[in-house]
């Protein structure tokens, strides 16, 4: 009798513990720059994360992303420092970090540009995914 309870607690353990598996949120989606022009799928409620290197070298300043508010929500947004631990390297101004959280369901592109404050031109893109919410 008591291995037949044994074998009935595990099979309820193990079924407890795929459920709980099952039920956490997945882990955040990473972006680079190397990532530009990707079609990305998260579940509503998944974070996207993206680190760009910041193109401050060539005088270039970023205009806040373009996305789908419906879509995504941006959480969080910061200009991080080059690495001190590292030595310097020419044109290293550090990263953009942002964050977003899969809101609603649908497709959104997140669109980064840039431009120069002394030029007439239109921003240029810099950056740019393709994201579906499921």
């Amino acid at each position: 009798m008591k291995t037949g309870r044994d074998f009935i607690l595990l099979a309820i353990f193990l079924i407890a513990m795929a459920a709980a598996a099952h039920s956490a949120a997945p882990g955040p989606v990473t972006l680079q720059e190397k990532d530009r022009g990707k079609t990305i799928t998260l579940q509503v409620g998944e974070k996207l994360l993206l680190y760009l290197r910041n193109p401050g070298s060539g005088g270039y300043n970023t205009n806040p992303p373009i996305f789908n508010a419906t879509v995504l929500e941006l959480v969080s947004q910061k200009k991080m420092p080059r690495d001190p631990q590292k030595p310097p390297l020419p044109g290293d101004f550090g990263q953009f970090y942002y964050e977003w959280a899969a809101k609603g369901r649908g497709e959104t592109d997140i669109i980064i540009n840039i431009h120069r404050p002394w030029e007439k031109k239109a921003p240029e893109e810099y950056w740019r995914v393709k994201v579906r919410v499921e």
